[in-house]
């Protein structure tokens, strides 16, 4: 019966849970500056700002891995701290399968859902989008003119995992928050002048996050093996309020196609502009 687990077959998912491998990627990654405001408006606690109010988004592709094979994926992350810990929070991390989606979610409750992503690389060039809803609601650009440090180096993310209860009224369990390790090895990284466009969706509104100026924008390519840990329960109550942006916006779709290809009309134009970097 595959329903039931053997005991060697649990023992082996669980070596897989507990050290995710993502192989032979390639990303870029687009760091950029935005307001004190948007950081302390969207952190829900008990993370904090940090004092330079960063943010970054990735698109790419990983072309195997030990959990869920290929996938392209991408996400947008605003840096915080927790404590002395500093690392940053996740709003969205759309991917290209459903087993990457769901892999994520469960173990670390990462904000995944399913989407159109795209990644290109032609010459210098190299450029990514994600799309759900017909709304192509972020695009990543890069032109690629320096090469930038290689080796061994460590990420730090911070996650809330979480289930609403059954009568849909706060949680089963006090939310957790997690936070997620990757040791990341680069071979290939190269940096240069960078663009990030932020579309308006009712399911997806990073649109509401101002963009000052792009910092920087980097092309990797290596490997990445992630563990995770909880480090604290969380409020419930002060958290209900930042955990409805796994789902879509349930309004737009009950009433179908309409509001979502409205917001595809009203799409704002890209705040993150090209700038060398020094």
């Amino acid at each position: 019966m595959r329903f039931v687990k053997t005991p060697e077959e649990i023992r082996q998912i669980q070596g897989i849970y507990a050290r995710p491998q993502f192989l032979g990627s390639r990303t870029l990654t687009v760091l950029f500056e935005t307001t004190p405001d948007a950081i302390r408006a969207l952190l829900p606690p008990p993370l904090e700002p940090t004092p330079e109010p960063l943010g970054s988004a990735w698109v790419g592709e990983i072309r195997n891995s030990n959990c869920v094979g290929p996938f392209l994926g991408a996400a947008l992350y605003l840096r915080a701290r927790y404590k002395d810990i500093v690392g940053n929070y996740c709003l969205t991390m759309p991917m290209s399968t459903a087993e990457a989606v769901t892999f994520g979610r469960e173990l670390y409750g990462e904000p995944k859902k399913l989407g159109k992503v795209i990644f290109q690389r032609e010459g210098d060039h190299v450029w990514g989008s994600v799309e759900r809803h017909d709304i192509r609601f972020l695009s990543l650009r890069g032109r690629m003119s320096d090469q930038a440090r290689v080796g061994r180096h460590q990420t730090s993310s911070f996650f809330f995992k979480f289930m609403p209860r059954p009568d849909g009224q706060g949680f089963d369990h006090p939310p957790l928050l997690v936070h997620v390790i990757g040791e990341t090895n680069t071979q290939v990284a190269e940096r240069g002048r960078g663009e990030l466009v932020l579309r308006d969706s009712p399911h997806d509104p990073l649109a509401d996050i101002p963009v000052s100026q792009v910092v920087d924008a980097i092309y990797s390519e290596g490997q990445t093996y992630t563990q995770g840990h909880v480090l604290c329960e969380v409020d419930p109550e002060a958290f209900l309020p930042y955990a409805f942006s796994k789902m879509d916006a349930l309004e737009a779709v009950a009433e179908g196609t309409a509001l979502h290809a409205q917001a595809a009309r009203k799409t704002r134009e890209g705040k993150g502009k090209l700038r060398e970097v020094k």
